[in-house]
């Protein structure tokens, strides 16, 4: 349970940061004080809740201590 725990952690995170990073790469030009950071987070926080519920299916279909559909 504990790997499993860790590895949904990982990709949840993984995901939010990644599309947090892509959305503030998107901004041309970036600037901290004007940046949309309510949107930029809400599309984040999206992309890690799917990523959670993704994890959370697999629990029951495949491996139980993997968070991958795929195994």
């Amino acid at each position: 349970m504990t790997t499993y725990l860790k590895r949904l952690a990982s990709q949840t995170l993984g995901a939010f940061l990644a599309s947090l990073l892509a959305v503030a790469l998107a901004a041309r030009p970036f600037d901290v004080l004007t940046f949309d950071w309510a949107a930029a987070l809400t599309v984040s926080g999206s992309a890690a809740v799917l990523v959670l519920l993704k994890g959370l299916a697999a629990r029951f279909s495949g491996d139980p201590e993997t968070p991958d559909l795929n195994r």
